[in-house]
């Protein structure tokens, strides 16, 4: 044997010492052998599952189903907005409609005094105005009974004596009396 043989020999026995040490040459503790064994076994369910999923009509029906959902998300939010805006067009349109009444009839009443008669017929009625030579009468309404928010005023009733007075007269009548 030579000198190298020697040396690949004593190197190649420290190695197997190493490995008997560290558990049999398997490459690491039994904890950890354990523990990658079941990580490849669920790699291998999780790689079988994939592929029996792409197979057939079932990545199409699944690609449309999140291109659908992505669709909806993408889109709600503009839709929301659009009728939100036309439901606001539909209250102004409303407004708008109301004011171009309340215009008219203010535009009416413009004209209205601009005539002579019914600027005299406004002064006889709120102002009381009359022309030379007419008497003016006033009618005043009857009184209407309307329903009272605090008690009537008792008068000539006159109210109870407080108790200490009432008590006093009672004392002062016994002894002068």
């Amino acid at each position: 044997m030579t000198a190298a043989h020697r040396w690949d020999e004593r190197r190649r026995l420290r190695e197997l010492e190493r490995r008997r040490r560290r558990d049999g040459g398997r490459g690491g503790p039994v904890i950890l052998h354990g523990t990658v064994r079941r990580i490849r076994a669920w790699l291998a369910e999780l790689q079988h599952r994939v592929r029996r999923t792409v197979r057939g009509d079932r990545p199409l029906i699944v690609a449309t189903l999140v291109v659908a959902a992505v669709a909806v998300v993408v889109v709600s939010s503009p839709m929301q907005s659009y009728l939100d805006g036309r439901e606001r067009v539909e209250h102004l349109t409303e407004k708008a409609a109301a004011l171009d009444a309340a215009n008219a009839e203010l535009e009416q009443r413009v004209r209205d005094l601009e005539r002579d008669t019914t600027i005299e017929l406004l002064a006889r009625e709120q102002l009381g105005l009359v022309r030379p030579g007419e008497v003016a009468y006033t009618l005043i309404p009857p009184e209407v009974d309307r329903p009272l928010i605090t008690a009537p005023r008792r008068v000539g009733i006159q109210e109870p004596a407080p108790w200490y007075a009432r008590l006093w007269d009672g004392v002062r009548a016994r002894f002068t009396g």
